[in-house]
């Protein structure tokens, strides 16, 4: 036992970061307990008022980065051995990512070191800015560089549906920022040694989250409101045939695919909706062949409305894109995809990595869209496009257009029955409610979902479900926020670190 005692003893940092690493994971999807990610930060909190020197900051900041993005990032290991990648190049290629992604919490940790040493109070404001900054900077680097900010705290709220409409109002770092200033607060009870102390932050930390949920309840119910009075509607059918993406490109399943395909059409047109839409690389093949072409239009014209189809295209370049296509087989709309998906449509850094890891898709890679493209216009209603892993990144949510509805066309086949569909579909409802607008989601395999400008689901169809969904969707005339007003935490964060930093410098 004692032996026991010594071991915890000396381990007991990495233990406390293996804890908190945990309870993240179950916080976010798929598991999906949102009300753990308001303790989950504790054990990591406390061990960074236990930390005496930067050298320790680094150390454990690398090590509890590692531990969380292992368990969010798990599911890239069975994707890549879906893929044929040899399996000590896929356990490689986990842990390099996580151990790369590790350098956010190096940070987060770095500054909440020397916030603690300055007082307790300093680290309690400063930690939910830091992790509110590094998420702002790991998003918006991406037009420039390649980078994965596919993790982020406020995420693990999608299911939280009075708490998740606080990002209608500021974005999802207003709730990052909640979520990390209530943990701090419950962390430093803990440490804290006057009970009068400790009772006042226990309280403070409570009106935190009554305020947080009563604003965005006010806020849902308003959204609510709005949607009932809309008069301005479209009709919708979403497919999702559920075709075996590692079977796709197989010569000898193309009849299959357009069996499957064709049937779920048929059930469509006979719901005579406004506009049919198909995920993201549902074709048999590339649009621009003429077969593949040809069986399209035939089966576009016999429905006689208008469709959106996500195809792969080759003409000129070589792009993942979504098509708007008129009753009569015109294609009056097209959009590439801006943002690649790693390793799965693109190689970053090819000169390095090419050598050991290729695309994991059997077509090679592809090119980026251009960042400036307009949205689809269908019946007076502007559709702003986005496909697949593009949700993650809110600056293309056409924040300088009139958009009246969004559609996300995806392929999660990739991932199997791993958290990835699950933590891609939260992702999506998020922006959703950043947007204040109805985000449709067609997906290949799931989970293709109608998501209300206030979070909640309207209608879903679950992973690997072969079924179309038929919905009528209320047009809003809800004003979008300017990305002012969305990012007003990003400004008080900065507000925050910038005070901290002068305090540094001139105490």
């Amino acid at each position: 036992m004692s032996k026991f005692r010594e071991i915890v003893s000396k381990y007991k940092n990495i233990i406390l970061l293996f804890i908190s690493s945990f309870l993240v994971f179950l916080s976010y999807p798929k598991i999906s307990i949102s009300e753990i990610s308001f303790i989950s930060l504790i054990p990591y909190i406390i061990v960074i008022f236990n930390l005496k020197t930067k050298k320790e900051a680094l150390k454990y900041g690398f090590i509890y980065g590692f531990f969380t993005y292992l368990f969010i990032l798990y599911w890239i290991f069975p994707t890549l051995r879906a893929g044929d990648v040899n399996t000590f190049i896929a356990i490689s290629g986990v842990a390099l990512l996580s151990s790369i992604m590790s350098v956010e919490f190096i940070i987060i940790t770095f500054f909440g070191y020397l916030s603690k040493n300055c007082s307790v109070n300093m680290m309690i404001f400063l930690m939910p800015s830091v992790f509110v900054i590094v998420d702002f900077i790991k998003t918006n680097i991406t037009r420039y560089l390649p980078y994965f900010p596919w993790f982020q705290l406020g995420y693990s709220q999608w299911n939280n549906i009075y708490f998740l409409n606080l990002a209608g109002l500021a974005h999802v770092y207003s709730i990052t920022f909640v979520i990390v200033l209530v943990n701090s607060l419950l962390a430093s009870i803990i440490i804290e040694k006057e009970n009068g102390k400790r009772i006042r932050k226990l309280i403070i930390a409570f009106l935190i989250l009554f305020i947080s949920f009563y604003i965005g309840r006010l806020r849902f119910n308003d959204l609510e409101k709005a949607i009932a009075f809309s008069d301005k509607k479209i009709n919708i059918v979403v497919m999702q045939p559920s075709i075996d993406f590692y079977m796709k490109w197989n010569i000898s399943y193309v009849e299959d695919i357009k069996a499957r395909i064709e049937k779920l059409l048929k059930e469509a047109s006979s719901l005579k909706p406004d506009l049919i839409i198909w995920p993201e690389n549902s074709l048999y093949g590339w649009i621009d062949d003429p077969d593949v072409f040809t069986w399209l239009c035939k089966n576009i014209k016999e429905t006689q409305t208008y469709h959106i189809v996500g195809s792969i295209s080759k003409t000129n370049r070589r792009y993942v894109s979504s098509y708007l296509i008129s009753p009569k087989c015109q294609i009056i709309g097209e959009y590439n995809k801006r943002v690649l998906v790693p390793f799965g449509e693109y190689v970053p850094l090819r000169n390095i990595l090419g050598k050991f890891i290729g695309v994991i898709g059997e077509l090679g890679e592809f090119e980026k869209g251009n960042y400036e493209q307009n949205p689809f216009n269908l019946k007076s209603i502007n559709i702003g496009q986005t496909i697949c892993y593009e949700t993650a990144f809110d600056y293309l949510f056409y924040p300088d257009d009139d958009v009246d509805l969004f559609v996300n066309i995806t392929n999660d086949g990739w991932y199997l029955n791993t958290s990835a569909p699950y933590q891609h579909f939260a992702i999506a409802v998020v922006r959703a409610v950043e947007n204040g607008r109805y985000l449709v989601r067609a997906a290949n395999n799931g989970i293709s979902a109608v998501i209300s400008p206030n979070g909640a689901i309207i209608d879903k169809l679950n992973l690997n479900e072969y079924k179309i969904m038929h919905k009528e969707i209320k047009i809003t005339q809800i004003k979008r926020q300017s990305d002012i007003e969305k990012n007003v935490f990003v400004f008080l964060s900065f507000i925050i670190f910038i005070s901290f930093l002068m305090a540094m410098i001139f105490r």
